[in-house]
């Protein structure tokens, strides 16, 4: 295929992503024009309780949105913050009284300012060529991304294991622990050392022909495997393989498990074995795109439960109703104070459970969590489900 037919070919696939995508910002008026401003989406938004600022709230972003699209305000890149100030927690969709889904519209939003050039924000960007240039937000080099793996695995299996980049970069004892229970359960399955970003976060900022690209090559990575199945302990890469994959390639028919469901079913059939040690309470944390974004909240808690003489305990926000850690949708990377002011209120509402611990199921959660753990100097212990299903495995 010469340069040009790969440029034409190549336009032609975005325009038909772009069509997939639907939806453009003037197909959202009537919604728009639906918000009566009141204010059950102010009250939960996690980066209005933090900055206290009108324009970041849901509300106030659909009135900026609605004078763009009637054309009595132009797109700038004041317009353009105010609608990336988001941490994607999906909350103003159920809190909105009016149906107007709030989310659905920042996220057309954000595709229509990065195309216009008004966005991501600068350090978004920044992160977005890094991911571009390196496979992964960290520019580490490819052949560092398991270097904490221990054992040895088969090429081909029916399940492919995925990390992701927050795991296999900065959390290899999170993966040491997911590697080892599988294997304690006898449970076949292989990793590709070709793993590189899921393209999450491209996608939430608006660069849809980047995480497309993202997308196809990991298809034709994930095909050479021969699984049909993928699992992954990243709530984040779940969500995007589950929610936005099937829009940006064709015939994305894996099936997708979080690590939490498989991890149940193991214990379920008595292929791991749990044994009680000191008796222990913990509560656990909902990750948005784990709980809101894909609808799992049961598995992560079952596991739980089955551990003898662990209790779980729940904060006042929990499941649908769980509060944001503040470092989703790329909030942590161009506002990383406010990020982790966010997630200080999450662990203050951990604490007062009286747990020992909490627990997510996100490492992105976990590293904000974390952060925030340190900077309160609180004694919570802060585990990954499958590190604390591991210390009580016999």
């Amino acid at each position: 295929m010469s340069t040009e037919e790969e440029k034409k070919k190549a336009m032609e696939d975005w325009e038909k992503l772009k069509a997939a995508e639907k939806k453009t910002l003037n197909d959202f008026r009537t919604q728009l024009a639906m918000c009566n401003i009141c204010a059950f989406c102010r009250i939960r938004c996690p980066v209005y309780q933090q900055v206290k600022w009108e324009s970041v709230t849901p509300r106030g972003k659909m009135q900026i949105l609605r004078n763009v699209v009637k054309g009595w305000i132009k797109p700038t890149p004041q317009v353009a913050e105010r609608i990336f100030s988001c941490t994607t927690c999906q909350i103003c969709n159920q809190q909105c009284d009016a149906e107007v889904r709030p989310f659905d519209i920042l996220k057309v939003a954000r595709r229509e300012l990065t195309e216009q050039g008004l966005g991501p924000l600068p350090e978004e960007k920044k992160m977005d060529r890094r991911i571009r240039e390196y496979r992964n937000p960290y520019r580490e080099p490819q052949e560092r991304r398991f270097s904490w793996l221990e054992v040895k695995v088969p090429k081909t299996a029916d399940t492919l294991l995925y990390f992701g980049c927050v795991t296999a970069y900065r959390y290899g004892e999170t993966g040491r622990a997911i590697v080892e229970l599988l294997r304690k359960a006898g449970y076949k399955f292989t990793i590709t050392s070709d793993e590189g970003c899921c393209g999450m976060h491209p996608y939430w900022d608006g660069e849809i022909k980047l995480s497309a690209e993202i997308a196809k090559e990991n298809l034709e990575i994930f095909r050479k495997t021969g699984a049909k199945e993928i699992v992954t302990a990243c709530a984040g890469c779940y969500s995007t393989f589950k929610n936005v994959y099937p829009m940006l390639v064709e015939n994305f028919d894996f099936k997708l498990r979080h690590f939490s469901e498989l991890l149940l079913e193991l214990i379920k059939k008595g292929k791991l074995k749990l044994k009680k040690k000191s008796p222990m309470k913990v509560t656990y944390h909902d990750p948005c795109h784990l709980g809101r974004h894909a609808g799992i909240y049961d598995a992560p808690r079952e596991v739980i439960k089955s551990i003898p003489g662990v209790e779980l305990v729940e904060m006042e926000h929990s499941r649908e109703d769980s509060q944001c850690c503040g470092g989703g949708g790329g909030y942590f990377t161009a506002f990383p104070e406010n990020s982790v002011a966010i997630a200080e209120k999450r662990i203050k509402e951990a604490e007062e459970t009286g747990a020992d611990a909490l627990v997510t199921t996100c490492p992105l959660c976990r590293t904000n969590l974390d952060l925030a753990i340190k900077r309160l100097d609180s004694k919570l212990k802060l585990y990954d489900l499958s590190e604390l299903v591991l210390e009580h495995v016999s």
